[in-house]
């Protein structure tokens, strides 16, 4: 995704919410992704980027 800096699909899509829980779905890497944490203020620490990027890190070593 440009926008947010972080790899992703073309047809993805995300939600996240005020404690840090976050969803995505990409239906390209058929990966489904449900966080859910009481992290608050959520922009505190970026835990929603470091999951997502440890998720696609493994997705890709996993095609290695």
């Amino acid at each position: 995704m440009a926008k947010s800096g972080i790899a992703g699909s073309v047809g993805e899509y995300f939600w996240g919410g005020m404690a840090s829980t976050f969803f995505w779905i990409d239906p390209v890497e058929d990966v489904c992704v449900v966080f859910l944490t009481q992290f608050i203020p959520s922009s505190l620490y970026p835990i929603r980027r470091e999951l997502r990027t440890m998720v696609n890190a493994a997705i890709l070593d996993s095609k290695a």
